[in-house]
Parts: structure tokens; C-alpha cells; sequence
């Protein structure tokens, strides 16, 4: 079989846009420090566009009866994409980052996709709708009421046990938290309590406030959270 070692035209403008508006979406997570940035999503988004033109190219030149087709391949690329995103996603603590920027390198996969198989307008118009959600949206987020859940762990005596837990109750309600869980465990030998609370507040309530006035109710040995 002959090699022809020059591209089309066709096929180098996909091969551009793929870097170009996998960029775009790139930078915005590369801007926030986010670990899958700029090159991650051109790479992304100009592989998945390579391998559907590749399937492309495949199909039309050899013969007929050939395993590959463009349709299965889209659906092996995104399938095979999440292990990309899932290393994106980060647990620390009781928060998770990085869903955000999974999603982005979902969405670019499948934006090479697209432009693989030359959808420029739903390329373009794709890009310009998530580009508005992750710079503009970003406020709306800020203004919304939404709920936030944090762990909290109190070390106190047995003899000081009820007055810790009460006072500590009246903390949490002066400054905005709910407890939405609480167990508890008691050393009668170390004359040791120990109580784990599961806390929901509305996004901007001080939690650092909270963990002080917690830390400095008589009785309380160590928080944790």
C-alpha cells in the first residue's frame, strides 16, 4: 500500500480547530490551577479527533467488510476517556475537587469528536456555551444558597462529657450549622470521650469561627476539622 504523506486540507483545518478550541476550553482550568490544564485538553481533544478521522480515512479507502467504524469508535473514546477524568477528581478531607475538570476533559474528548467528523458549528457553538459556563457561571455559583457538610471531631473527659456536647451544640447554632449526624465514643478506662459530628451550613458561614468557639468551651481537649 502506497504512503501518502500529505494531509488534506479538510483534514488538517479539524486537526487545528482540535487544538484551538481544546485550548480554549484548557485554559480556564489551567488559569485555576486545576491538574488537567491547557496541554492536557489539546492533547485530549486533538487524540480523539485523529483517531475518529483516522477511522474515517480507514473506512474509505480499504476494502469492504472492514472492523472499524466511526460510530464504535466514538463510543470507545468516551468510554475510555473517564479513566482520565477520574485521575482529575481529588478527595481531601471531607471535599472532593476536580469534578469541574473531569467533566471539561469528558467534554473536549467528545468535542474532538465532533470536529473529526467536521461538525464545525456544533464544534464552535459547544465551545463558546462551555467556555460561558466555567468563566461566567462561576459568580452565579457564588450567589446561590447552597448547602455544604463538614466533618467535626471533639475530644473531651467523660465527667465533662454533657457539658461539652451542650455547649457545643449552642456554638454550632450561634454561628449557622446544623448537626446532621453524631456518634460517639467513650473510654471508660482513659475516662475519654469522643464525639464525631456531621455538620451542614449554608456556603459563606465561618467555619474557622466555629472550630475556635468550639476549641474554647471548658472541658474540650482537641477538634478535629
Amino acid at each position: 500500500m502506497d504512503i501518502e504523506w500529505w494531509i488534506d486540507g479538510e483534514v488538517l483545518l479539524r486537526l487545528l480547530l482540535a487544538i484551538v478550541l481544546g485550548g480554549v476550553v484548557g485554559i480556564e482550568r489551567e488559569i485555576h490551577g486545576r491538574p488537567a490544564g491547557f496541554r492536557t485538553h489539546i492533547v485530549v481533544c486533538l487524540g480523539a479527533a485523529m483517531m475518529i478521522l483516522g477511522t474515517e480515512y480507514y473506512s474509505q479507502n480499504m476494502e469492504s467488510g472492514n472492523i472499524l467504524d466511526v460510530n464504535r469508535m466514538s463510543a470507545g473514546i468516551i468510554t475510555g476517556i473517564g479513566f482520565l477524568g477520574g485521575g482529575a477528581i481529588l478527595r481531601e478531607s471531607d471535599m472532593v475537587r476536580g469534578l469541574t475538570t473531569a467533566g471539561c476533559v469528558w467534554f473536549v474528548a467528545g468535542l474532538g469528536i465532533v470536529i473529526g467528523k467536521g461538525i464545525y458549528p456544533l464544534a464552535l457553538w459547544g465551545t463558546l456555551f462551555v467556555f460561558i459556563m466555567l468563566f461566567f457561571f462561576r459568580f452565579v455559583g457564588d450567589w446561590m444558597p447552597v448547602d455544604q457538610y463538614k466533618a467535626m471531631v471533639v475530644q473531651t473527659s467523660l465527667t465533662q462529657y454533657e457539658n461539652v456536647r451542650q455547649k457545643c451544640t449552642e456554638v454550632f447554632r450561634r454561628h449557622g450549622f446544623s448537626v446532621e449526624d453524631i456518634h460517639f465514643k467513650l473510654d471508660n478506662e482513659q475516662n475519654e470521650a469522643e464525639i464525631d459530628y456531621r455538620l451542614s451550613f449554608r456556603k459563606g458561614a465561618d467555619r474557622e469561627a466555629a472550630v475556635v468557639g468550639v476549641s474554647r468551651i471548658e472541658g474540650v481537649r482537641e477538634v478535629r476539622g
